[in-house]
């Protein structure tokens, strides 16, 4: 049996492999599993595989979804254009970073795909390598950060130019 200790409020699983620095760590829900619990038993054991892969796909279509919009929100940053989309795309991105770390660091449907049967209910595992599948938060937050500074800067630098220049006395 591995060893498994306790990390910051989640379960550390060493991998056997000497090439990981990172070692996975299993997250349980702090609220999900409220939910997520009565909807899986409500959903007959014959729909199990088809309901696991509309779980999959609403959980991957979610993630891609939010990762454009984060995308888009340290874009809009970068050219010093804020728009009314940005202002979007930073609250849908901020709300779903709140839900996040908030349960966690575990997305809801995660439990949920595990519940259907899923060996694992990220999507992160499922599409990408696990050294960067174990940063997204890191980098998407960092992404976050910085488009909130250069957002804010463009939108005081704007104010400036439309209050105009100092007057002289």
């Amino acid at each position: 049996m591995p060893d498994r200790r306790l990390v910051r409020g989640a379960l550390a699983i060493p991998e056997t492999s000497p090439k990981l620095t990172v070692p996975r760590v299993h997250r349980e829900p702090v609220w999900s599993g409220l939910l997520t619990r009565p909807l899986a038993a409500g959903i007959p054991v014959r729909w199990g595989p088809g309901a696991l892969a509309v779980i999959k796909s609403i959980h991957t279509t979610v993630f891609f979804s939010v990762a454009g919009l984060i995308a888009l929100f340290t874009w809009d940053g970068i050219r010093q254009q804020p728009r009314r989309r940005t202002g979007l795309a930073a609250v849908i991105a901020l709300a779903e970073s709140a839900v996040y770390v908030s349960n966690n660091q575990v997305c809801p449907l995660s439990p949920l795909a595990e519940e259907l049967g899923a060996a694992s209910g990220s999507v992160t595992d499922i599409y990408l390598p696990g050294w960067l599948s174990r940063r997204i938060p890191l980098f998407s937050g960092i992404a976050l950060v910085v488009g909130m500074f250069l957002n804010l800067r463009a939108l005081r630098r704007r104010q400036e130019v439309a209050d105009g220049p100092p007057e002289r006395l």
